[in-house]
């Protein structure tokens, strides 16, 4: 089986998941290529640098489209028709690729309609909750995904929402949104080894509750400093660490300042994806208290690292990598009061957070670039089971 993976831009999430699929693929006699539409990350400003050494191996059958673009851009005329044609080239008997609403996938979705030739797979990590839904936009959203042959989502209730849409639950599969545990795990190993110089590095307290977020309403950042000053936890030397950036920024200061909690809090902008480990090993645990998210893998990072979590049951990982009373807590987005209960509670006792720790590390084990591999070399299995054998062509 020939099978081309198609992205927009091959960021650090993203290399142990197409890695992990070529060591699998290989291993059952399949092929597999990939083609990156844009070279830049529109999302990650910092160089994503997993990509960099990944392209300057100069892996075989790998490429890039549009050097010069980010996969912010849209696509032109002249580019939609050289995506077709590497395409067309290749022949694939299975195409994977990131979302259903992208520039390219609705061009893939096109040329697999026209041509009858492959199977078109999407990745997602949409769930039904994220957000208010209008029911003219979800019957048009319907209409597209059920042009697609199979779906590789985030979770259960992912599954669900795809289900929803028009795949059935046979053609969809679970294990989109993971992260290399074994890459996170260690590097959080090396930051225990020597806490005093990461603590000097970033600026960090003795202990702390860390938040990885960007600073827009829906990640109810706000919410999170109401409820980590109604704990309490500060009087007891735990800081409030908060990592990211975004227009709220200077709403969320000055509301850090009326609450006398400027010198508990601590903000650092965004890091690069390599040297979070070193914040989530001295953390006693993460807090996302968004509205909602469609996944949350700054969990599945802190949990590699052994880092329990407080989530909202709006986040995609509650219930299926956050699982409640076992390795964090699951509340409903804006209780605050519940949240700060939560905080008190895993602030307080050490014994408590070494058990969730535990828990944490043992759930994480499952959800690793090979789920993710298995997952979709099963949906093109499944949805090309009655296919005829391609033509043999290769990228340029």
């Amino acid at each position: 089986m020939r099978i081309l993976f198609v992205i927009g831009n091959l960021g650090d999430y993203h290399v142990p998941r197409y890695e992990a699929l070529v060591s699998a693929a290989s291993g059952r006699g399949h092929q597999v290529a990939l083609l990156e539409v844009f070279a830049r990350s529109g999302v990650y400003g910092f160089p994503q640098e997993r990509r960099a050494a990944f392209f300057a191996n100069r892996p075989r059958m790998a490429e890039t489209l549009i050097e010069n673009g980010a996969d912010s851009d849209g696509l032109g005329a002249r580019d939609t028709a050289r995506l077709i044609a590497k395409v067309r080239n290749f022949m694939p008997d299975v195409v994977i690729t990131l979302g259903y609403n992208t520039g390219y996938s609705a061009v893939l979705c096109f040329l697999r309609h026209l041509t009858r030739r492959f199977k078109l797979i999407y990745m997602s990590d949409s769930k039904a909750d994220d957000g208010l839904r209008q029911r003219t936009k979800e019957r048009l959203k319907r209409f597209i995904v059920s042009r697609f042959d199979g779906a590789l989502v985030a979770g259960e209730k992912h599954r669900r929402y795809a289900q929803s849409l028009g795949i059935p639950k046979e053609r969809s599969r679970i294990g989109f949104d993971v992260i290399d545990v074994d890459y996170f795990s260690d590097l959080a190993q090396a930051a225990s080894d020597n806490p005093e110089a990461v603590r000097s590095r970033f600026g960090l307290p003795q202990r702390y509750v860390l938040c990885v977020s960007r600073f827009v309403a829906r990640k109810n950042v706000d919410v999170l400093i109401d409820a980590y000053r109604k704990s309490g936890v500060y009087n007891e030397n735990i800081g409030l660490v908060l990592v990211g950036q975004g227009p709220l920024e200077a709403q969320l200061r000055a509301r850090i300042a009326s609450l006398g909690l400027t010198p508990h809090v601590t903000i650092l902008n965004s890091l690069a994806n390599q040297e979070m480990p070193n914040l989530y090993a001295l953390a006693e645990f993460v807090v996302l208290a968004s509205e909602f998210d469609q996944w949350g893998l700054c969990v599945n990072e802190a949990f590699a690292a052994g880092c329990p979590a407080i989530v909202t049951r709006t986040c995609g990982v509650a219930g299926e990598v956050v699982i409640d009373g076992v390795n964090g807590y699951v509340v409903e987005p804006r209780d605050v009061s519940t949240l700060a209960q939560r905080i008190g509670k895993l602030g307080s006792e050490p014994a408590l957070r070494e058990r969730f720790a535990a828990g944490a590390q043992s759930t994480i084990q499952r959800w690793t670039p090979l789920l993710f591999a298995s997952s979709a070399l099963e949906l093109a299995e499944v949805t090309t089971r009655n296919a005829s054998d391609p033509a043999q062509h290769e990228l340029v």
